[in-house]
């Protein structure tokens, strides 16, 4: 096996290869890896189609065609190439297992430090990984965004190949829920063993069983219930096929828009295995408060208008219709615009206004709002690419359009949600807070906002 490896080994990385993905080897050889192979090998052929480097470390790869394990040693490793072998990962400094990590005191330790060090000394751009404590260790060491699971990769990648994979969040009543194989596995495996009050919780007047579908097949599930304390997130679940962050947000976010129409705050309880929910609530602004008397963690999301309310130095920009160039999940966005000399910067609120349409409200109309948590900028396409892994949406081909047009911005938005009422743009004009229907991204004066913000509540 040793030999057949060498025999097959895929190229050696050079510094002009472009952008790096970098695989967990133990997806392909550790313990319960046999599932997920026809994910990996498709994930090495989308990355070959794109022109990026799907690497591996090669003394990783090389030493488990001689594993004590009969089983790991057994693994047609040939089956994922295309691969880059890389050389061997080196343990970060002592400065930054200190300052960014943690001390290596195992050999799992060291393997996993190696792969977050490749990260930040820059050896590669995007970790492919399926091991929740790796994903922990990258959100503390800052490197969370960097590090995804294979069926949110392969996701990003066929997005990247423009033909994007839709999800969509449908509400289905119990019996229906029971009836679906992949349902009832996430309620009996997910969801119960965890909550002594489930089968009370999943009868309760008021309860709603949300569904992310996928091609029309369920991959996440989150019961929402109406409780006299508030509106609970009383469970989530996903299907293996689809572990991660991506199929989760779309249930979080239609709980989060429940909870803002209701106007009550979202309590989420999430068992302490479900690293990529817990993980996924953190970024979306929930509160952690604590474990429940059954060792869950509890969240809070406390949803006010005031977020609406720009401070004193923050900006608030119009910004036409930016659909085309919004990527990624309902409630973390980012926008990519190409640069000028006056943009919005971290902090500010954007006003979302789309044109007239046929399918829309017939007016150009101010419709949303998000805020703006970075902004970073890339002149060329291994840098766009960087800074948009991981994050579905544009095409490399419409990336590369955008680039030829000059430097892009970047901008990480926190989306806040729809208005309760659109706003015409016409409306505007008349009132003289704008002189025209912007053609680009403009800045609000002062007066403008305090005259207008009355009129900002979110649905």
């Amino acid at each position: 096996m040793i030999e057949a490896n060498l025999q097959t080994r895929g190229p050696v990385a050079t510094a002009d290869q472009g952008m790096r993905l970098l695989l967990d080897p133990y997806l392909c050889f550790g313990p319960g890896a046999e599932p997920m192979a026809p994910m990996l090998t498709a994930i090495a052929a989308r990355s070959a189609a794109l022109g990026l480097a799907l690497c591996v470390e090669e003394k990783s790869w090389i030493d488990a065609g001689s594993d004590p394990d009969v089983v790991r040693r057994g693994v047609d490793l040939t089956r994922f190439e295309p691969l880059t072998r890389i050389a061997e990962l080196p343990l970060p400094t002592a400065r930054d297992l200190t300052a960014r990590f943690m001390p290596a005191r195992s050999e799992l330790d060291r393997t996993d430090l190696r792969l977050l060090g490749a990260l930040h000394a820059r050896r590669a751009e995007l970790l492919v990984a399926d091991d929740g404590r790796l994903h922990r260790l990258a959100k503390r060491a800052g490197l969370g965004t960097r590090v995804i699971t294979p069926p949110d990769a392969l996701a990003w990648l066929d997005s990247l190949a423009g033909r994007p994979r839709l999800l969509a969040v449908t509400e289905v009543e119990l019996p229906a829920a029971l009836a679906d194989p992949a349902l009832a596995r996430m309620l009996a495996e997910d969801c119960e063993p965890f909550d002594p009050y489930f089968p009370a919780r999943l009868e309760a007047p008021g309860r709603r069983l949300l569904v992310t579908r996928e091609n029309g097949a369920a991959v996440a599930l989150g019961l929402l219930v109406p409780e006299a304390s508030g509106l609970t997130l009383a469970a989530l679940g996903c299907a293996d096929t689809a572990r991660g962050q991506r199929a989760l947000e779309p249930v979080v976010a239609a709980a989060l828009s429940t909870a803002r129409r209701i106007r009550m705050a979202l309590t989420a309880f999430v068992p302490p295995h479900q690293d990529h929910a817990l993980l996924l609530l953190d970024r979306l602004g929930f509160e952690r408060r604590g474990l429940d008397r059954h060792g869950r963690e509890t969240f809070c999301h406390a949803l006010e208008d005031a977020t609406m309310r720009p401070a004193a130095d923050e900006q608030v920009w119009l910004v036409p219709d930016p659909a085309a160039e919004t990527i990624d999940g309902p409630v973390r966005k980012q926008l990519l615009r190409t640069g000028a000399a006056h943009e919005p910067v971290d902090g500010d609120l954007l006003l979302l206004f789309h044109q007239r349409a046929t399918d829309r409200i017939r007016s150009a109309s101010i419709t949303a709002a998000a805020r703006v948590t970075r902004v970073r900028h890339a002149g060329e396409l291994q840098e766009l690419l960087a800074l948009t892994a991981g994050r579905e949406g544009a095409s490399m081909t419409r990336q590369r359009e955008m680039l030829d047009a000059g430097p892009v911005s970047v901008m990480d938005l926190q989306w806040l949600g729809r208005l309760a009422r659109p706003i015409a743009v016409s409306a505007l004009i008349e009132r003289g807070i704008v002189a025209s229907t912007p053609a680009a991204a403009m800045a609000l004066e002062p007066e403008a906002m305090r005259r207008l913000a009355p009129e900002l509540v979110l649905a």
